[in-house]
């Protein structure tokens, strides 16, 4: 059954945040989010269950008391897609709601009606260190989380909570809102704070003996292996355990510094190389790696200029020389390259949509035409315009293992980098001198791949310089 349902926009992440206390850029930030494992902003998983709960007393205005309430935020919601919450099973003792996208639970809920359990726990008093409140997430070392406890007061009021979630407000008690929205400000700004993931809030209703307007925690376990922490906090009327995972930071690639002698210094004298998608992850380091050899890069960004700026920064400190070009791969390339102030003498093509979403079925055309948008149209018409300028240019079409390995969930995806390799082969048969080398790369350390266990990557350097000297080779 149907309760619910809508899209989210930055600007409802935006008031949220606000409301929350929870400024986390995973949430609100653009440009920071992509550098994510979400890959792009996502809903607040604490929004989402609000949402869901102000659904539900919206539409059962009878609800009886509220005992305990489990969540589990299984996978992300991101902006403008249609999510909805649905009511799963029904009962006198309790309920179950799930929020959706096309048909997948990204989150559910588990409700128990019943007497309140208890009371707040003794831990909980003024003795507990106040957190002074600040909208800059926490970046705190995972090793420094362990033994962590405060208080944190909340920072949505009675009147935030009564205008975004008033069905749930009347239900539960605006105290009771405002504490589940200072347990995502919790997770999401102090511990683990900046690099975090909130994945699970199981809480009991409890006489609220306390009457202040804080939230109280207490790092219960912080498990090294798996980089999850466990928090037992308390108030506003809740008592339990929230669970979270403290994600790995974004992935750096080498240093100018760390590459001296990687390559002889002369090695790509006179080559001027446009790096697509060069701002970060294996655009940055063929970027440095050419550079280190003496060439000329020219880094494109579509979104992220501070990135790009801060790599061209870096060669040009260096000793190296490097421009930057604003470039969409799926607009007009002819404008764009007209900007350059040379011609290059070779192009790598690392642009790439979000490759990890989940979805309700096998097949999803939408998905598979943005992939090929990407990875065919865009890598054609960048081909066909530099090739109309220099005949003999050289390319690299990154293309993956995963063509031949077929994991699951990934059919676009590889059905895309297939298509871009026949092109690639017809190219180098029907258009020389100009010359593409396609090469299908490993699991490497992007922002991309980046997971919270360790996984074996093969060595970027390792795996690049080679495919480099290749396509740095031609013409011949």
């Amino acid at each position: 059954m149907s309760l619910a349902q809508r899209t989210f926009a930055i600007s409802d992440q935006q008031a949220f945040a606000s409301a929350s206390g929870d400024h986390n850029p995973m949430h609100v930030d653009e440009l920071m989010a992509r550098r994510t494992q979400a890959g792009s902003p996502v809903v607040h998983g604490i929004h989402l269950l609000l949402w869901a709960l102000d659904a539900l007393s919206e539409t059962h205005p009878e609800l009886p008391p509220l005992r305990k309430l489990r969540a589990r935020f299984n996978k992300f919601v991101y902006l403008n897609e249609h999510a909805e919450v649905v009511l799963t099973e029904q009962n006198q003792t309790g309920i179950r709601i799930n929020v959706s996208v096309d048909g997948i639970a990204r989150s559910k809920f588990t409700l128990e009606f019943g007497d309140a359990v208890g009371d707040v726990p003794d831990w909980l008093d003024s003795s507990l260190e106040e957190i002074v409140y600040s909208t800059e997430p926490l970046d705190v070392k995972f090793e420094e989380i362990s033994g962590r406890s405060g208080r944190i007061a909340f920072q949505m009021t009675s009147k935030d909570a009564a205008a975004m979630f008033p069905a749930a407000t009347r239900w539960l008690g605006a105290r009771r809102i405002s504490a589940l929205a200072a347990s995502t400000h919790l997770v999401g700004m102090l511990f683990p704070g900046l690099h975090s993931i909130y994945s699970e809030l199981s809480v009991s209703r409890c006489a609220d003996d306390v009457a202040k307007d804080f939230l109280g925690f207490r790092v219960a376990d912080a498990d090294t292996r798996v980089r999850t922490v466990d928090h037992e906090i308390a108030g506003g009327g809740w008592t339990g355990i929230v669970n979270s995972i403290a994600r790995k930071p974004p992935v750096a690639q080498p240093t100018m510094e760390s590459l001296a002698g990687a390559v002889g210094t002369e090695e790509f004298r006179g080559a001027v190389a446009l790096i697509i998608g060069g701002s970060r992850g294996l655009g940055e380091l063929t970027a440095k790696l050419i550079a280190t050899g003496g060439g000329r890069p020219v880094i494109t960004w579509q979104r992220g200029k501070a990135d790009a700026e801060r790599v061209a920064e870096e060669i040009r400190a260096d000793g190296g020389v490097c421009e930057t070009l604003h470039y969409d791969v799926q607009k007009p390339a002819n404008e764009q390259l007209a900007l350059l102030s040379e011609t290059p003498t070779h192009a790598y093509y690392f642009a790439t949509p979000a490759i990890f979403r989940a979805q309700s079925s096998l097949f999803v055309t939408a998905r598979f035409e943005e992939f090929l948008r990407v990875y065919v149209d865009g890598f054609w018409e960048l081909a066909e315009v530099l090739r109309a300028r220099r005949p003999q240019i050289s390319l690299y079409y990154p293309s993956s293992v995963a063509v031949a390995e077929r994991p699951k969930g990934m059919t676009e995806y590889t059905m895309a980098k297939a298509a871009g390799e026949v092109l690639c082969s017809d190219m180098n048969v029907s258009l020389a001198p100009m010359h593409v080398t396609q090469s299908r790369l490993p699991r490497l350390q992007t922002d991309q791949t980046a997971s919270v266990a360790d996984v074996e990557t093969a060595d970027a350097v390792e795996t690049l310089l080679p495919i480099i000297r290749e396509v740095q080779s031609w013409p011949r």
